[in-house]
């Protein structure tokens, strides 16, 4: 007999969207939400999830930060939730690691001195 089983993640994009400043660079932005969670699948059936976390990520500068869990099921629910500052907890999820200019929000590469967009000087 032959059987097919394994433990992966996963991630669930969830229908939210909100504009508010950017809490990193101060930009006008729109905030969008997704679930992580691992699970068993048993032949590429995902059978049951464990571990859901919840994420919000910036469209000016794509940097992720971490939501509580119930803001995230109550977004998931299809509740009406606004996000505020408090709410975002900065979180580096090993994507996020490339710099973005604080006033255009054009990705940097670290030897950029200036930005290679708008001009303005940088770290």
């Amino acid at each position: 007999m032959f059987f097919i089983a394994g433990i992966s993640q996963g991630r669930k994009d969830l229908d939210f969207l909100q504009t508010i400043v950017c809490k990193r660079c101060g930009r006008l932005s729109s905030i969008s939400v997704f679930a992580t969670y691992m699970y068993f699948s048993f032949f590429f059936i995902p059978i049951f999830k464990w571990n859901k976390q919840y994420y919000a990520v910036s469209s000016c500068c794509q940097t992720p930060f971490s939501i509580d869990k119930e803001l995230g099921q109550a977004i998931e629910r299809g509740e009406r939730v606004d996000l505020t500052h408090d709410d975002l907890h900065f979180v580096d999820l090993g994507y996020a690691q490339a710099s973005v200019c604080p006033d255009c929000g054009y990705r940097l590469d670290s030897e950029h001195i200036y930005c290679p967009k708008c001009g303005r000087k940088v770290n």
